[in-house]
């Protein structure tokens, strides 16, 4: 009975990992964006957005002591 099932769900993992995974991600973070621009504004969005671009370049990796 364990290889049946081990049958039938690894066509699937395979499946979403790495054919339906990448297509979601292709759709939803830009339509994610693009939600977030009509809410905040073109202005805005594009004020927070180089915001988050200049943070994420100028962070230095921690020093354990």
């Amino acid at each position: 009975m364990n290889v049946l099932g081990y049958v039938l769900f690894l066509p699937f993992i395979y499946f979403y990992s790495f054919i339906l995974g990448p297509v979601l991600k292709c759709a939803l973070i830009p339509g994610g964006l693009c939600v977030l621009m009509l809410i905040m504004g073109p202005k805005e969005f594009f004020k927070h957005m180089k915001l988050a671009t200049q943070t994420q370049t100028s962070h230095k990796p921690a020093e354990l002591t």
